[in-house]
């Protein structure tokens, strides 16, 4: 059996699969097999990978669409390796040592079940090195329930984690890879990190995240699931990070706080700041600008990651 099995779901993209698998097969490090799931209309994938004539390359064309998270989950379930490596179809590896340095993080850390490094951020104007921010690792060892608080482990394909059969959350939507991480660092909190970016990261408006807006109920209910799923409200730090950014900003009401351990207090102090401190100023804003006594500033462009800090880099 390989040692690496490297999950690779793909949907109407040869040109980045042709990407990815070239980035596979300048690894130096050879002991893997590659499962690809198909969900694309048509076989321009498998002639692509039929072309290569590599043995390793283990190819499905399922035969109805499975859609985003089940296609995800086809390819992990045909992992056969000790080690499972998630590479969604337009993301590759940075660099020809890039899956010897992840395999080495967990040979050499037979404790963790985890690991992950940092990564290159790459569209076709720019290209960035992300960053975790400073507290994050120490907080993320501190307590796993902290990783509530921001995923600032990244995409799916930064990680690499052993096979004990853990699989993405169907029921999850926009939080589909920090509920994963949940599952893993629930199941062993012990983890291996790198600050090397060894995986690059394609960024274009056509990913699964773009397609939810910022007041979407699905981030709201993925959030929801996650703290009562792995009893978040223990935490004090998840328990007001979950009232101030998602109770209170999505309008929920005094009763689903209740049922999340907030108190009455809690609830309406949130409310008041939110109102003061975020709607005041928009309304006081925006009564300016109609009456032409202030005009519209642009604000500074900065580059973030969701909840991780990114450091920007000059691509080469």
């Amino acid at each position: 059996m390989p040692k690496v099995s490297i999950c690779v779901p793909v949907y109407n993209n040869v040109k980045e699969v042709k990407r990815l698998l070239d980035s596979i097969r300048k690894q130096t490090y050879t002991d893997y097999e590659v499962n690809i799931t198909d969900d694309s209309d048509g076989t321009e994938i498998e002639e692509l990978v039929s072309g290569l004539s590599d043995e390793r390359i283990r190819y499905v064309h399922n035969e109805r669409k499975l859609g985003h998270i089940f296609n995800w989950n086809e390819a992990i379930a045909q992992a056969r390796g000790e080690y499972v490596k998630i590479m969604f179809s337009d993301d590759w590896f940075t660099y020809p040592e890039s899956l010897a340095k992840l395999v080495k993080l967990l040979d050499e850390n037979p404790e963790a079940g985890l690991a992950f490094s940092n990564s290159m951020q790459v569209s076709e104007k720019e290209s960035y090195k992300r960053k975790v921010s400073e507290d994050f690792i120490p907080r993320l060892r501190e307590d796993w329930r902290n990783l509530f608080l921001g995923n600032e482990i990244g995409a799916p394909s930064d990680t690499i984690y052993r096979n004990n059969g853990t699989m993405f959350d169907e029921k999850s939507n926009w939080a589909s890879d920090m509920v994963l991480y949940l599952r893993l660092l629930s199941q062993n909190p012990r983890f291996v990190y790198t600050d090397m970016p060894l995986v690059s990261i394609g960024m274009h408006e056509e990913q699964y995240t773009h397609s939810f807006s910022d007041r979407d109920d699905r981030i709201f209910n993925d959030y929801l699931y996650m703290y009562e799923t792995y009893h978040l409200k223990e935490n004090e730090r998840c328990r007001e990070f979950f009232l101030r950014e998602y109770i209170i900003k999505f309008g929920r009401g005094r009763k689903l706080a209740k049922s999340c351990g907030i108190s009455g207090w809690d609830f309406y102090h949130a409310k008041l700041r939110y109102f003061w401190h975020d709607i005041l100023p928009s309304l006081c804003r925006a009564v300016l600008r109609k009456l032409g006594l202030c005009r519209g500033t642009k604000e500074k462009e900065t580059k973030e990651n969701g909840d991780g800090k990114r450091e920007k880099e000059k691509s080469s």
